[in-house]
């Protein structure tokens, strides 16, 4: 007996106002999108996987769950893969496809089966043996749906099933035994085998890892969550979210006048042979892009300060002034270097950025999946600024939803803003599918560093250089010393505080920098010093920097104290720096905040060992590839002293004696594990090493002035103070009465009160609230105004990931 709702009757979503959202014609829009009726085979699979993707609404539970009716909520993307496989069943013996097409034919629909199953969760593996409903849902369960609605709407586009279709609606029974049938050795054994023959022959044919990269890239899936997800949130794709070549031409002229005007407030502030070099280098690029625009990949070397993200954007907009391009994609590691170049970015071009980063806090907030805001999502805007971990999410999805951002990808021309902080074995991963989105997606990346890895373990195209600037001046001295402890130090930068002025000390652990901070505190007579660490709030984390900035710029006496939050992206200058012994790019990236802008006499950047207590060496915490260490410490054993006009030579010996004793090929073999639908291999790649849980902690403290959108965003929800903010959220009731929207802005402007921190000072200084994934301080006491969680201690193995 057949219990489903009438397809006429049910809706794909709650009505809004006066408009009813008919299920129906949700699954013939997403239909549409993903395939074409009048198509060759393949197209019409999609086609028939957009019909059938929500078959699973039309069960009276899951209607009665969408209206309110109940309030648990009710899976359906299991009937959608049940009708889909049965279909095709029927499909196969009716098309009598060749032996070839019939293997392409498997593979598209063995894929497609398992993306219907899991399109509101994680994208999982294949199972050679079994389709994925099994062990789950018993093919009984599809009586559920509305049976004769379904295929009679399937029998529309379908007339060559008719008769089998009909068969199905007058004998539901006989549609059951058709879907039990699937998981027998003729059926779904047979289709995964058909896939894997497939794949193997493709595998063997050219570069396994070239051609599994394209098979890994989540292209299908992508198809139909956005076509879905847009249709759902009535979001429409239109000329408004790209960037059109008459836009992109006074965009570039505008960087023009923005960088001279750059140039003239800088003139006497900075060495001119510098502020000379930026606009140069800045023609070379685009000069060598347009003599090479249809090639896909490019690399820009260019020591720190000589203008890298203004020459980086000048080519983007170059390609899509030229009409290769339709959106660009600024891609940075960290939030302290997007924020910074997203505004840069708009100011010099005029363009509105959409900037994108995942809030952490969001996750396990309510039971069912969380509606994304799609704007932010699928990048839907001409100019998108995002993260390496939101990259990374797109090329190496975790869940269904990640793949909505490929929609954005495709035909746009990507900046990767200081590559080396890739973690090296996802370095070759990496890539890899970078090359597959360049073939399979039109997309253009441009890899932009002072210290560019090597891209032949993981490309196996062509990779252009747009220019490899050698220094024109020599700004910094690198002078390699005797270890140090926390006492040693304190004293050696105290020392070049008074004497020089401006100074900086770069630590590996957030512990250490607490420790010598505390010490330099004590000794610096009420100057101006300062701390900063990745264990501070936004807020507090802004307001530090913009003081530092304001004091040097001022000519002030400056000591800052810190982690690697300075290293890369920070538009600052100091004349003397102390930096605890990393590996040789992350000290190149160190040294360029050493007299940045050639603004005064040579500075100098001392390196050393550094040991906690005089006993504990703590930098294989972070940096725990003990291959890059050696080579970093044979690299300066032979340099113990260089200068600027070195660096260049000293980074590429580093890379080239690294690539020696470890090529990285091991991490390919995710790509040729997922080519073959194992999809968890590589899904979820972090590019920064393995993961460690995170728990935020707020702290209603506010720190400076408070930035507009946040008093914007407080003033929306009735806050006066940052109390309210958190009574607000703790409150029953509260979040689950928002809207999507407003829900996303909430938890946007709570993630300016919140720090990410391990476990174990979750543990000391979080208060937890029920079922919520946000813990509260249980002090304000415990939060220091100068270093803000930093000085609670957390065991070396975790501490270190929070810098």
């Amino acid at each position: 007996m057949v219990n489903g709702c009438p397809l006429e009757a049910c809706i794909a979503r709650p009505a809004d106002k006066d408009r009813v959202y008919s299920l129906k014609d949700h699954l013939l829009a997403v239909a549409d999108s993903c395939g074409n009726q009048c198509g060759d085979r393949p197209d019409r699979l999609r086609f028939l996987a957009g019909l059938l993707h929500d078959a699973g609404k039309s069960s009276r539970a899951w209607q009665d769950y969408i209206q309110g009716k109940v309030k648990k909520g009710v899976p359906h993307s299991f009937a959608g893969a049940m009708l889909f496989a049965a279909v095709f069943a029927e499909l196969l013996e009716t098309w009598r496809p060749s032996r070839q097409d019939r293997k392409n034919l498997c593979h598209l629909a063995v894929s497609l089966t398992q993306i219907l199953y899991n399109h509101h969760g994680r994208v999982e593996d294949i199972n050679g043996d079994f389709p994925p409903w099994t062990g789950v849902f018993a093919p009984v369960d599809i009586l559920e749906t509305d049976i004769p609605g379904l295929l009679n709407l399937v029998a529309l586009y379908f007339p060559e099933i008719y008769d089998r279709l009909q068969m199905y609606i007058g004998g539901p029974q006989s549609l059951v035994e058709a879907i039990s049938s699937i998981a027998g050795p003729d059926r779904w054994q047979r289709w995964t085998n058909e896939m894997l023959t497939r794949v193997e022959k493709l595998l063997r044919e050219g570069n396994p890892y070239e051609t599994g990269a394209r098979l890994c890239l989540q292209r299908e899936n992508a198809r139909l969550i956005s076509a879905d997800r847009l249709h759902a949130g009535s979001f429409t794709i239109d000329e408004s979210s790209y960037l059109s070549p008459d836009r992109a031409v006074p965009a570039r002229d505008r960087i023009r006048h923005y960088c001279n005007q750059r140039r003239s407030e800088m003139t006497g502030q900075a060495d001119l042979s510098i502020l000379d070099v930026r606009e140069k280098w800045r023609k070379i690029a685009v000069d060598n892009f347009l003599a090479n625009k249809l090639e896909k990949i490019f690399t820009l070397e260019l020591p720190t300060g000589y203008g890298k993200t203004m020459t980086a954007l000048s080519v983007a907009l170059q390609s899509v002034a030229q009409g290769l391009s339709k959106r660009i994609i600024y891609v940075a590691p960290y939030l302290s270097i997007l924020s910074q170049s997203a505004s840069e970015i708009k100011a010099a071009t005029g363009l509105s950025v959409l900037i994108h980063h995942h809030l952490s806090a969001l996750q396990g907030l309510v039971e069912h999946e969380l509606v994304e805001d799609l704007l932010l999502e699928t990048w839907q805007a001409p100019v998108v600024a995002t993260t390496f971990n939101q990259l990374f999410l797109a090329l190496f999805p975790y869940r269904a939803q990640n793949t909505l951002r490929l929609a954005g990808l495709r035909d746009s021309f990507v900046i990767v803003d200081e590559p080396q902080i890739v973690n090296a074995d996802a370095w070759n991963v990496f890539l890899a599918m970078a090359e597959a989105a360049t073939t399979e997606m039109g997309v253009k990346f441009l890899f932009v560093t002072a210290t560019m890895p090597g891209t032949g373990g993981g490309v196996f195209g062509r990779v252009v250089s747009l220019g490899r600037a050698e220094p024109v001046s020599n700004r910094y001295q690198v002078e390699v010393g005797e270890n140090e402890d926390e006492d040693s130090l304190a004293g050696k930068a105290l020392e070049s505080y008074h004497t020089f002025g401006s100074t900086a000390v770069i630590l590996n652990t957030v512990r250490d920098a607490a420790e010598v901070y505390r010490r330099v505190r004590d000794g610096a007579q009420k100057g101006e010093v300062y701390f900063l660490s990745g264990q501070m709030t936004p807020l507090h984390k802004k307001e530090k920097i913009a003081a530092i900035k304001s004091s040097l710029k001022d000519g002030r006496s400056v000591l800052v104290v810190c982690t690697q939050v300075l290293e890369a992206g920070v538009d600052l200058s100091f004349k003397q720096l102390f930096r605890a012994l990393p590996v040789i790019p992350s000290l190149v990236q160190a040294a360029g905040r050493v007299n940045r802008h050639g603004e005064g006499g040579k500075g100098k950047l001392f390196v050393f060992d550094f040991y906690r207590g005089g006993e504990k060496k703590t930098r294989p915490y972070v940096y725990r590839d003990w291959e890059q260490r050696e080579v970093t410490d044979i690299c300066l054993t032979a340099n113990k002293i260089f200068d600027e006009a070195a660096t260049g030579q000293l980074v590429r010996q580093y890379y080239q004696m690294c690539f020696q004793r470890n090529t990285r090929q091991a991490g390919l073999e995710k790509i040729l594990e997922g080519a073959r639908g194992c999809y968890a291999a590589p899904a979820g790649l972090s590019p920064f090493g393995r993961h460690v849980p995170q728990y935020g902690v707020f702290v209603p403290l506010i720190f400076g002035e408070l930035p507009p959108e946040v008093e914007l965003a407080m003033k929306k929800f009735g806050c006066t103070k940052p109390d309210e903010i958190w009574d607000r959220y703790a409150s029953k009731g509260f979040l689950s009465s928002l809207e999507y929207v407003d829900k996303k802005q909430f938890m946007g402007l709570m993630q300016h009160f919140i720090v990410q921190v391990p476990e174990e000072t979750a543990g000391e200084v979080g208060e937890p609230v029920e079922k919520r994934a946000i813990l509260r301080i249980k002090g304000n006491s415990l939060y220091s105004e100068e270093t803000g969680l930093s000085s609670i201690n957390a065991s070396d193995e975790r501490e270190i990931w929070f810098i």
